[in-house]
């Protein structure tokens, strides 16, 4: 079979690339089936390392053989958009002008001017991916891109809408209290982005969704169905899987989780509890210990008295109610207590410690942090601390997780936590909060349960770390769940079955 042609992809998103894994994801499919690509965004975090060591200008000494095929072949062009203030009256009745025309510069400069000096490839455009959220002016502008190239290039790119989430739902629906002024112009703005998303539905010669739910929305509102409308799933790529202990160790060794307020008590008692003879150990932390020969680290293993290790990712934004997790962490403090006072010499409850790491960025983590700090102080045995890792070290920490824990609510009740996948990929069980379509990727009872408030979450998980970790292994409902993950299918063969034809075209 000849091989196929290499096509020129033109990845968009109108967000920091680096917490736009979707697409990056496809930039890389797009990228190991021999294509050229140029990914568009915000300046912002870091790449994943395979698409870093694409770049023609990459020095990572971590390239690999696969890698080293399509080095040279991924350019990137980052935007920085204005941001206007929104601190008065006049600034917050000028902020959607001032920042449509800012998008609109950035957008139109990046497309019409920086993309004609990229050297990675003379090919033209082939195919323009999209990823909606947010909506305007990010379609209009790809399809027009797409239609000058056809008039002056006579060449029209293959334009493709990957529909993670809707993009008029992202616009608030004014509350009660709201005067009549700024509810009239609020539902007036959801409405007309609605209707711009209809009509640019329309103009796309395919659409990915990330639910079942989302492709029959758009088949009944928009009139968007057929064969050029398919669901791909978001599914974990092989970078996600579990983290071998010696990786454990050395991750843990710098994240140094023994300097937290309350930790070091923690590790203190963990001493005591050690009673039993033990071989030298040169180093520990919370959760593992370096074996030593002749003052020579010989092995690694888990300590058989660690804390159970929670992992939640959240964008901080009021999608996601971080209160829920905190009242959760408070009932099963005061669960744990009631029950250990409960029990007798011959029936003694072991529950482990709970450390729970938050990582993310966004705009309501300020305002949780002295409740955070609060909590540690009033909570002996459960602490919860957040944290910001590299794109190399997220994957290596979930695969050192218990359990996760997904706060995620959808603003249109139609697309999935990307982070449980990530979670799903290092066969960490996840408790995830109840919405619309979140049956789609958590089964309750199956590979980790489902919530609605503080109450049952804190209910779960005393049900799920009960007995931590001595009863990891054999019939424990985590290891249950662990098994029913395990063999998932990746983001490679799903990509490949689901989406390729879709989006390379015939």
């Amino acid at each position: 079979m000849e091989k196929a042609k290499p096509k020129h992809a033109l990845v968009m998103v109108l967000g920091d690339l680096g917490r736009s894994p979707r697409m990056q994801y496809h930039a890389l499919s797009l990228l190991e089936h021999g294509h050229y690509v140029s990914l568009v965004g915000y300046a912002g975090e870091g790449l994943i390392p395979p698409l870093q060591n694409a770049l023609a200008t990459s020095t990572s000494p971590e390239i690999g053989e696969a890698s080293c095929s399509f080095r040279g072949h991924l350019h990137v062009l980052r935007m920085d958009p204005y941001q206007p203030p929104r601190n008065n009256i006049l600034c917050r009745i000028l902020y959607y002008p001032l920042r449509l025309a800012s998008l609109l510069y950035c957008v139109i400069y990046t497309l019409w001017v920086q993309f004609n000096h990229t050297t990675h490839t003379e090919l033209p455009v082939d195919i323009i991916l999209v990823q909606n959220p947010p909506s305007v002016p990010t379609l209009l502008l790809a399809y027009i891109f797409c239609i000058w190239n056809g008039i002056l290039r006579r060449h029209r790119p293959r334009f493709v809408i990957d529909w993670h989430n809707l993009g008029h739902t992202m616009f608030d629906l004014p509350n009660s209290q709201a005067s009549f002024l700024r509810k009239t112009s609020q539902k007036s703005l959801r409405a007309f982005v609605k209707v711009y998303e209809y009509t640019m539905a329309s103009l796309a010669d395919a659409h990915l969704c990330v639910t079942q739910a989302m492709e029959g929305w758009l088949g009944e509102n928009f009139g968007v169905h057929g064969r050029h409308v398919r669901v791909v799933y978001d599914k974990p790529p092989l970078l996600f899987c579990p983290t071998r202990v010696e990786e454990q160790h050395e991750l843990c060794r710098r994240l140094n989780l023994e300097d937290q307020e309350g930790v070091s008590q923690w590790m203190y008692n963990m001493e005591q509890e050690q009673s039993q003879a033990q071989p030298d150990f040169t180093e520990k932390t919370l959760f593992t210990q370096a074996v030593t020969k002749n003052g020579e680290i010989t092995s690694v293993e888990l300590r058989c008295n660690r804390p159970a290790l929670l992992v939640s990712s959240t964008s901080w934004t009021p999608d996601e109610d971080f209160s829920i997790l905190l009242e959760a962490l408070d009932i099963l403090q005061s669960k744990v207590q009631r029950n250990l006072s409960a029990v007798t010499q011959q029936n003694v409850l072991s529950f482990p410690r709970v450390l729970v790491l938050v990582t993310g960025k966004g705009p309501q983590k300020d305002q949780y942090v002295p409740l955070l700090d609060e909590f540690n102080r009033t909570h002996p045995s459960i602490k919860i601390f957040t944290l910001w890792l590299e794109a190399v070290d997220y994957p290596k920490l979930l695969g050192c997780a218990t359990l996760g824990i997904s706060l995620h609510t959808s603003t249109s009740g139609l697309d999935l936590p990307m982070k449980v996948l990530d979670m799903f990929g290092c066969q960490v069980p996840v408790c995830a909060i109840g919405f619309d379509c979140v049956a789609e990727l958590v089964k309750d009872g199956v590979n980790g349960r489902i919530f609605q408030n503080g109450d049952e979450l804190a209910n779960q998980l005393f049900d799920l770390l009960k007995g931590y970790p001595n009863e990891e292994g054999g019939g424990s409902e985590l290891e249950k769940y662990k098994l029913n993950i395990r063999g998932m299918k990746r983001w490679k063969e799903n990509w490949e079955e689901s989406a390729q034809d879709l989006i390379v075209g015939e």
